[in-house]
Order: C-alpha cells, then structure tokens, then sequence
C-alpha cells in the first residue's frame, strides 16, 4: 500500500500545565511552553486557487518579540503576550487561504513561532492559545474538506474508469494519474483518510487482480494458438520438402492455409515467425507446383505437336496416293478398275477431312 504521511501525529499535542504563580524564581525555571496543536494538521497538498492578499506577507512578517533573561519577569511575560497576540492575528489572515500547500508551510511556521515565546501568564496564557488554535483550525478543517471532496472524486471516477475495461493499458495509465492526483491531494489529517485510502486501494487492487488473470488467459491462449500454428507450418514444410505436386497435396495446401488464418494471435515475436516459416513453406510448394505444371505443358505440347505432325504427313500421304490414283485412273477404259479407283480416292478424301478436323482439335489444346 502506498502508505502515506499522516501529519495529524505531528499537530496532535498535549496543552502543558502552566505555572500557577508569577514569581521570578518559576519563571527562570520554566521551560518554554509547548502548546497543543491541532489534531487535523495534515501533509502537504497541491496548491490549488488563488492565494488570497493575506497571504502574500511572510510568516516572518510577523514580528515576534524575544524575551530577554535580564528583564523583569512581568515585562517578559508582556512581550509573550503581545508576540502570541501578533501570531493569532496572522492565523486569523491565514485562515481562508486556498493556497493549501503554501499555507500549511506557513501554519506549521505559526506553530514553531509560537512554542518559541515564553510565559505570558496566568491570566491570558490559557486563552492566548485558545484563540490561536482555533484560528488555526479554520484553515485546516476547509482544508480537511477540501481533501476530502477531492480523495472521493477520484474514488468515484476510479471506479467508473475500471467497471469495464476494454483496453488493460489505457485503463492502468488513467488510474496512475488518479494515483498521481491523490498523492498531491496531500492527508486530510482525519480519521477519514484511512478510509478513504483502503477503498482507493482496494479499486485498484481488484484492477491488477482482473488484469492479470486476463492477461494470463490472453497467455495460456496465444501459447495454444502458437502450437497450433507451429504444426500447421511443420505440415506444410514437409508436402513442400516432398516435391509431390498431386490434386490430394495441392488441396490439403489449401486447407492448411484457411485453417492457419482461423487460428487467433499467437503472441510476438512468436506470431511473426510462424507466419514468415509458413509463407516460405508455401511459396516453395506452389513455386514448384508452378513449375511442374508448366513441365507437364511443355511435355503435353511436345507429344501434341508429334501427334499433329503425323497426321499431316498421313494426310500428306493421302494426297499424294489420290495423285498416283487420279494418274491410273485416266490410263484405263475398264468400268471396274475406273470405279475402283474412284472408290480408293473417295476414301483417301474422307480420311483427309478426318486427320485435318483432328489436327484442328490439337491446334485448340496446345
């Protein structure tokens, strides 16, 4: 816990018991008198507003007269009392001041000030530091409110802020500077500060807690989904090493890649590996694929172009037969071999159109 300083220990204070009579001999054995002060004292806070005019004068302005051994014990005690007098009197200005860390500086000044005078005697001692004290107390219980109205905002907006937290980092950030707000905020002095803490810290606690067992779900996930995609990349390495560019191979690739995309984040710089181990292995395998596929064209291209070349030397064959057969066919008057000859060219024409129109289909695939 951020502990923080409860200056109340140092305003809290016994009032000392005054000499009862005025005698010279009580007063040179007296110690200086140390008065009660006030139990709401608190430590330091953010100036906040404007300083008021009264507070532009020093404490120093206030000039405390000293006591000195060689005077008589009643004028002594006179110039105690007018020098306490001049400190309530700047009590009394202090006390509306908003400028809180500068004038609870200037307080505690009041305050060593005064445990420096002597005796002021029986009659005014007791209600000299009455007036004083409550003087002082004007200014620190408006500034115990103050502290207060501000330690419960900043509860408040804690609690707003950390309801529902969708961004964890964000969220931390703000409540630092809540944390930084309460610090300058000071001690209220009151028994209320303690409170007010536990239930700030408490907010922030629950705050860790939740972050760190999201961040440890968000872990135990980004491992998992690590593992997952680690063994997809192993698959993948190895279809690729095997050079085996079958339908079966070029599918399960396929299949690889969507389900590697459906897997979530696996974490820096683990995400990142994966993902460049993963794009070579796919590279190298569709780059080969690429390849093959472009050898079994060229090869199917080369055993299409022998196919059509021999058809075009069938057909070139046929038609220089129709010539041989056209030649015999004007060298004879026999009606049977004129129209057997007739019947042989009719059939060399036929197989002609038969070899072109194939010739044709291989000319659309290649």
């Amino acid at each position: 816990m951020e502990s923080e300083v409860n200056l109340s220990q140092e305003a809290a204070s016994v009032e000392a018991v005054e000499p009862q009579e005025e005698t010279i001999a009580i007063e040179e054995t007296t110690t200086p008198h140390v008065e009660e002060s006030e139990s709401t004292e608190a430590a330091e806070t953010e100036q906040e507003g404007e300083q008021p005019a009264a507070d532009a004068r020093p404490v120093a302005d206030v000039e405390v007269v000293a006591t000195e051994d060689v005077a008589p014990a009643r004028s002594r005690m006179d110039l105690a009392r007018i020098s306490k007098q001049a400190l309530i009197e700047r009590a009394k200005e202090l006390a509306d001041s908003t400028d809180w860390r500068k004038t609870s500086d200037m307080q505690r000044t009041l305050m060593e000030e005064w445990r420096k005078i002597g005796y002021a005697g029986k009659e005014t001692n007791d209600k000299l530091w009455e007036e004083f004290r409550e003087a002082r107390q004007v200014f620190f219980s408006r500034r115990e409110e103050q502290v207060v109205g501000i330690k419960r905002e900043i509860i408040d907006e804690a609690k707003q802020l950390t309801e529902n937290v969708t961004n964890w980092a964000a969220t931390s950030a703000k409540l630092d500077e809540l944390m930084g707000r309460w610090k300058a905020a000071g001690n209220s002095g009151s028994d209320s500060d303690k409170a007010l803490w536990d239930e700030f810290n408490a907010i922030r606690r629950d705050f860790r807690s939740r972050r760190k067992a999201d961040l440890d779900k968000r872990r135990a996930t980004t491992q998992a989904n690590a593992k997952a995609k680690g063994e997809i990349v192993a698959e993948a390495q190895a279809i690729a090493e095997a050079k085996a560019y079958t339908k079966e191979n070029s599918d399960r690739m396929r299949q690889l890649d969507k389900d590697y995309k459906a897997i979530g984040f696996a974490g820096k710089p683990a995400n990142d590996t994966l993902w460049s181990e993963f794009t070579a292995a796919k590279n190298a395998y569709w780059n080969g694929n690429s390849e093959h596929l472009d050898e079994r064209r060229r090869q199917r291209a080369e055993r299409l172009q022998e196919v059509m070349d021999r058809k075009e030397d069938q057909i070139e064959h046929l038609k220089t037969q129709n010539e041989t057969l056209t030649t015999r066919l004007g060298s004879t008057l026999d009606p049977e071999k004129i129209a057997l000859i007739k019947s042989w060219i009719a059939q060399n024409e036929e197989r002609v159109d038969d070899l072109e129109d194939d010739i044709g289909d291989i000319k659309r695939k290649i």
